[in-house]
Order: structure tokens, then sequence, then C-alpha cells
């Protein structure tokens, strides 16, 4: 029976064999040959197919949540059973795939990457023809990189850090000289509805979003980012060959159709485009920087801190920093000019009998214009009417002498230079009477007394602040655990009707201990809106009055432990010196069903030792009537990371 068995199982293997393509067994070689250089285990496998191990779980998965984005059942879990399934794909010349595609075009980086391992034998594995990709390769004519950074937009759940973006420059043709707005551009973001609110930013946090990457035009997005959300971008061109070029790409080509669920705070637009620079040049490894969060500024900072990776850096204002620049050269009495002129309260005709200057009267009029269209955006206003108000203007400017374009001048610094998003405070004092310490932890991102070089002024965005204390007579205990804090000082300018506002959401103690001297845990809802003018020319000072209102659970309240109140609260942001600012604030509000009311008083400061270090202090008293006074002072040191 033994011998019977062997017989039978070498004529089955000889059958298999006998059955088996010339192809097959190529392909099973190439499998083989893969195994033996362990490709499956290159970081730019692992890249293409966006392979990470989980924090938590320490299992290797890809986040890509797309089925179609793998060739193998378990594909999402098995790197080298993806790469054996992509080559036996790759002998399949049926266009099943995406886009009617056959794999090898489907996956153009991973066919293009094996076949710089492998050397296929074009006999036995004929290349792919690939017309959708050549025609899309051919439209878009990349030969250089350049990294887009919008500034932050408070205004926008998922852009109130910064956004990034890719633009593809082509090389510039002989005698001629495109302008970058044709150039395609490659975006990562969430398929979303952002009027949705609150909605939007909790399906944001959870993953309930797919994202995706697209291309359009680069003067699509300077309309929506420059434009329409004013935002300042700045643009840093990467030093890449044009054989990374080709494998960016490449993978950008993959990606088109492949679903990712979009997380806020980690796999986010930045984190995403990383990955693509890493298909580019594999080295590089600027995905793997970043696990629990992927702030973009922080992913900016990656890229332009690899050296030999920045070629350039460039500047674009937005049309509202332009147009504070404008008000800037033209003085309080010729913005208001300017103003009524883009309102129709002037006729441009009349101007010279407030101006005779024919330079100054030219940037009235292109500020009026300028003005006018940034007015448009704002209020419902029809494309006819605000084309003749615009006309009338242009009109008027030909009629004077040409003059030298206005250019907005480049801030010294650029957002990479700035502090780190992430700090950590240790802080030492008394409260009470009582000695205390306190560590704070703040992933992200800035708040009003960091420096404030390479951040937008007066905008503070805070998330997920933790403090711990220990008191002299107590143990270690949750202070404070903040998720969202943000905070926007719009200055009132002579062009512009900015609007200010804040709103903090936290888990804090309460000031008042209970009979048994316990401070109890309550939640804290805090906001309103305001107004914010700078007090002198400089922009040293910042005065700001806030409506603030305020909803509070503390069990430590006398009656109940709801309270409902408003109130308003005002302060000033001072800066001393280039290293040194002060904020003082103070409150009062009043509360529903007899609550007492509370009143306070702050002030803080920050020293700045250097770029990582800083030296702090803090001092603030407040009261609920007929209650005991509270107060605190706190000095310490901060460290950004």
């Amino acid at each position: 029976m033994g011998a019977t068995a062997l017989a039978l199982s070498l004529m089955a293997a000889c059958a298999m064999a006998a059955s088996s393509t010339p192809q097959q067994a190529y392909i099973q070689t190439l499998q083989q040959q893969a195994r033996d250089k362990h490709l499956a285990d290159s970081p730019m496998w692992r890249t293409l197919l966006h392979y990470r191990v989980q924090p938590l779980t320490r299992l290797d998965r890809s986040l890509a949540d797309d089925s179609d984005f793998f060739l193998a059942p378990q594909g999402v879990h098995a790197p080298e059973q993806e790469l054996d399934a992509t080559l036996a794909a790759f002998a399949d010349p049926t266009p099943r795939h995406a886009l009617d595609q056959p794999a090898a075009c489907r996956f153009i980086a991973r066919y293009q990457w094996l076949n710089d391992e492998l050397h296929f034998d074009p006999q036995q594995l004929p290349p792919p023809d690939c017309p959708r990709y050549r025609q899309w390769r051919d439209g878009i004519q990349a030969d250089k990189v350049t990294l887009i950074f919008p500034s932050a937009y408070l205004n926008s759940p998922a852009s109130m850090y910064g956004h990034t973006f890719l633009r593809l420059d082509p090389q510039p043709q002989a005698g001629q000289n495109r302008s970058p707005l044709l150039s395609y551009a490659v975006n990562y973001a969430a398929n979303g509805n952002e009027s949705e609110g609150v909605a939007y930013a909790l399906k944001g946090l959870t993953g309930l979003y797919a994202g995706q990457f697209t291309n359009a035009p680069y003067y699509l997005r300077i309309r929506e980012y420059n434009d329409l959300e004013n935002r300042d971008i700045w643009e840093y061109e990467l030093a890449l060959t044009p054989k990374e070029i080709d494998r960016l790409l490449a993978h950008t080509w993959e990606l088109g159709p492949t679903r990712f669920d979009y997380y806020f705070f980690d796999e986010n637009c930045s984190y995403h485009l990383l990955s693509l620079l890493d298909a580019a040049r594999p080295k590089l490894g600027l995905s793997n920087r970043f696990t629990w969060w992927a702030i973009p500024l922080d992913t900016v900072k990656a890229v332009t801190d690899t050296p030999g990776l920045l070629k350039a850096i460039r500047y674009r204002p937005s049309n509202s920093t332009e147009l504070r620049y404008r008000a800037h050269l033209l003085g309080p009495q010729g913005a208001q000019l300017a103003q009524q002129l883009s309102q129709g309260q002037l006729a441009p005709a009349d101007l010279i009998q407030h101006e005779p200057s024919a330079a100054r009267r030219a940037l009235m009029l292109e500020t009026a214009e300028r003005l006018t269209s940034f007015e448009a955006t704002r209020r419902d206003s029809t494309e006819a009417a605000t084309q003749r108000e615009r006309m009338a203007l242009l009109a008027a400017r030909a009629a004077l002498p040409a003059g030298e374009p206005l250019i907005v001048p480049t801030p010294a610094i650029d957002p990479t230079q700035g502090h780190n998003t992430a700090r950590t405070d240790i802080m030492i004092g008394q409260r009470n009477g009582h000695g205390l310490i306190q560590i704070q932890a703040k992933p992200a991102y800035h708040e009003l007394l960091d420096p404030e070089a390479g951040y937008q002024r007066g905008a503070a965005i805070q998330f997920f602040n933790l403090t711990l204390g220990k008191t002299s007579d107590g143990h270690v205990q949750l202070e404070k655990l903040v998720p969202v804090e943000i905070t926007s000082l719009s200055a009132r300018e002579p062009l512009l009707s900015a609007k200010s506002w804040r709103v903090h959401i936290g888990l804090e103690r309460a000031d008042n201990s209970r009979a048994d001297g316990s401070r109890p845990l309550g939640l804290n809802l805090n906001g309103g809106p305001g107004l914010a003018y700078e007090l002198n020319a400089h922009e040293s000072l910042m005065g700001y009055v806030f409506l603030d209102n305020q909803a509070r659970w503390d069990r430590s309240l006398p009656q109940q432990p709801w309270a409902i109140g408003t109130g308003l609260a005002a302060g000033l942001l001072a800066d001393l010196s280039p290293a040194w600012r002060i904020q003082l604030e103070a409150f009062k509000r009043a509360y529903l069903d007899k609550q007492p009311r509370e009143s306070g008083l702050m002030i803080q400061m920050r020293y700045s030792l250097n770029l990582q270090w800083n030296l702090s202090g803090r001092c603030g008293v407040s009261q609920r009537t007929g209650m005991p006074v509270n107060q605190e002072c706190m000095v310490g040191l901060q460290r950004y990371w």
C-alpha cells in the first residue's frame, strides 16, 4: 500500500507539472525570488501597501480600507501573501480592476518597483499597455513637486491647524512662462460636508468619513484657501529626482480609487501625503515618524528638516493679508477713502478732491477693487453686479500713471521655524495656602502666550490638554482634561470687519472645596463672540472683550450641580519684548436660578529662553458671592517637543 500511494503521489505531481504553463512556472520562480530577497519586508513594499504595526494591538495591518486595493484574500494583514498574489495577477491582462485596467496598470507603482527588483523577462511577462495611465501622466507633465501648506483656518473643523497638499509643476518650455496656477495639485481629504458642523467633527474624529486622493488644478485650491478662506499659503519646493517623481505619480495613480478611513488627528490629509513622498524616496520613512497624531505643521517640519529634501520656500499671501498691508500703506484716512470707493459712497471721479497725489489715488483705487472682490465672496452679490463695480474702479485706475506692482513682504519667519506643537509644563506654587505641583501635557497646538513667530496672530488652538496636580497634603489627581479650547482674536481693522470668538470644553476640578475638603470634577462649557483691537501701531498690545457664556456641572455648587450663566470677559495681551509676553484678563458672570455670581482676575506671563524652553508664571483670584476667595500662584518651566 505504501508503494502504491507513493506512485499515485508522483503521478499527481507529474500531472500538475504537465498542466502548469510556462508563464505560471515563471511566476512561481518570481515569487520564490521575492521571498529569497525578503521583498515583502522591504520599506518600499510596506509603503506601497501602507502597512503599519498598530500601536495598541501590535498587529501588522494596512491602513487602506478598500478591499479592491488587495489582490490576496488576507492581503490587508499579510504582506507576503499580497506580494505573491500581485505577481500572479500581473500575468493576467484582463481589465478586471478599477477603471477597466489589468492589475499591472491598476497597480502601476507595484509593477514598476517589482520589475526593478526582479527584472521581469518580457517574453514570459510582457510589459502592460496602460493607455489610461499614460494619458493621465502625460497630462500632468510633472517635473518638480512642491509641498503646499495653507495656514490654520479656525472656521473649519478639518483645517483648524492647517492643511497640506502637493503641487506638480511641469518644466517651463522654451519661450514660455507657464504659471504654477495651471499646475495640478494632489490632495487627500475627507468626503464629508463641513456644513454638518458638530456632526462633521465627530465623524472625522471617529473615522466615519471616507478619505480619498484627488487631483485638480492649483488655481482651484488657491481660490478655496487663499481667496475664500483667506489663508496665507507657504510653498516648499522639494528636491526630488525625475525617477522619484515618477514613483510618486505612479503611487498617486494607484491611490486614486482607493478608500481610507479618515481621522482628523492621525490618518488625515498630511499623514497620507507623507506616504507619497515615502514612495518617491523609500529611505525617507516620513510617515513612520507619526503614530498617535499628525499635526500638519509637524509633517511639514519633518519634510523641511530632512537633509537635502528642501529646495526653496515661497510665500503667497491671502486676500485679507494683502488688504491689511494696503491699509497699513494708506493709513486710516486713506483706508477709509478706499472703503468708501468700494461701497459706492464715493465716486472715483471725486477722489481727486480728497487726495491730490496720483500715486496715492492709484493705490486707493486698486485697494477698493480688491476689497470689492473680497466682500463679494462674503455676501450675496451677483457676479454681474460685482463685475460692474470692479470695472468702474479699474477704469479709473487705468487713467492714472502706471506704478510698481504691490508686493506684500514675506514674513521673516516661516511656520517651520516656529515652536514645536507639543508642550510639557512643570509648575510649582500654592492654591489657597496649600503647596501645589502640577504637570501639564499639551499635544497640540498653540496658545495665546506661546511665541507667535510662525503662527497666526491671535489664533489659539489646543486639543486634549491634560493637567495632573499634587498638593502638599493630598494625592496625585486629575486637575483638568480639556479636549478642545479655541480662541480667535481677530483685531478690527480699517478695511476688514473681523470677528473674534472662543470656546472651551473641559473636565475640571472645582475651585471651591466641599465640606470634606474635596474638589470634585465637573464639566465646563464656556465661550462666546467678542471683539479685539490692536492698541498700538507695532501690534504689541491687543485688547479684547468676549461675551462669556457658561454652562457648568459642578457638585461643589451650593444649591444644585448645574449652573448656566453669562457675563463679560475682558483682557490685554502685551509683548514687553520679543521674548516676554503677558496676558491680563478679568471676568464677571451672573447665573440663573439664583446661583451665586462669580468674578475673577488672572495674570499670566511667558518668557522664552530659546525655541524649546520657556519660563512661565500665573496668578489668579476668583470668588463666588458669599463664598471664600480662591487664589492660586504658580511658576515653572515649559518644554516644546
